[in-house]
């Protein structure tokens, strides 16, 4: 066999393993039978990614840098560079500030946020890399419903009523609380939801028991009330939080309340990136 030949064989041999991996990688994002819940540990604040059966992709909150971007990377093929939904709960700095760098890096299809007015340099940032990229933002309002494929719906609980435009004194006031619904699983996902918001949505009846409760506030004692454990009764609470932060956080009579109701406490401050993987019935947990 000539050089030339031998060359043109270990091209076609190079070029076969190239196809090969391509096409793998095409089969693996074929749909799959579990839902996954990201709770990435970023420090002081939230960042939450879900990956839906279908492929659908969800983040909520990015954390106060951009950290978050090197976790999607770990998280997600590095050819994908779509998220199809991002929520913005609330404008301080500990939720917005690594969705900033998202949007740099991503394509979003859709943001839902409050809309509530907060002026800081964060926000001003924000608005800008959203106008940059052709983003408006769909304000949230309780009962809008988005169904990603063919068993997963993400409903919005609150606000209650339209607030973009709006001053609060209290921005939590304003928090985009959400709940994910995957056949029997579902999960709360409270932002830096206050005890006055939890009570409001209980009072509504918008909120029922769930199997995963994001607990509100970084384990704030604003936050997860009795009344809110008795109503939603989960099996499991996620504390997003940073290590030996100045708040506090979690407070001790909170991990007290939600032992007393016999609910497993997952926390990234001690565990780090959290990943709860659900086959529409069973959760089962991983701590990375």
């Amino acid at each position: 066999m000539s050089k030339r030949d031998l060359w043109l064989w270990r091209s076609v041999g190079i070029f076969g393993i190239i196809a090969i991996f391509i096409w793998a990688a095409v089969f693996r994002l074929g749909p799959r039978s579990t839902l996954r819940f990201h709770v990435f540990d970023i420090g002081q604040g939230d960042a939450l990614f879900i990956e839906t059966p279908d492929r659908y992709q969800i983040l909520i909150d990015g954390g106060p840098d951009g950290r978050v971007v090197h976790k999607l990377g770990s998280v997600m093929p590095f050819w994908d560079r779509k998220i199809d939904l991002v929520i913005l709960t609330h404008p301080h700095a500990d939720h917005l500030s690594g969705l900033i760098d998202v949007l740099r890096r991503y394509r979003v299809g859709a943001i839902i946020e409050s809309g509530a007015i907060y002026n800081t340099p964060e926000i001003g940032s924000w608005r800008r890399e959203k106008e940059k990229q052709g983003l408006r933002s769909i304000a949230a309002l309780a009962g809008i419903t988005v169904s990603f494929g063919r068993d997963t719906t993400l409903k919005i609980l609150s606000p209650l009523a339209n607030v973009s435009g709006r001053r609060f004194s209290n921005v939590h006031e304003a928090d985009v609380v959400s709940e994910l619904f995957y056949g029997s699983t579902t999960i709360l996902l409270t932002g830096d939801a206050e005890e006055d918001l939890e009570t409001d949505l209980i009072r509504r009846h918008l909120i029922a028991p769930v199997q995963i409760l994001k607990v509100g506030h970084h384990g704030s004692r604003t936050s997860t009330s009795d009344l809110l454990l008795k109503t939603v009764r989960p099996e499991i609470a996620v504390i997003s939080v940073g290590a030996k932060n100045s708040y506090g956080h979690p407070r001790a009579e909170i991990l007290e309340r939600l032992k007393s109701f016999g609910i497993r406490i997952f926390r990234t401050d001690e565990s780090g990136d959290l990943v709860f993987e659900s086959d529409g019935t069973k959760v089962m947990a991983d701590a990375r």
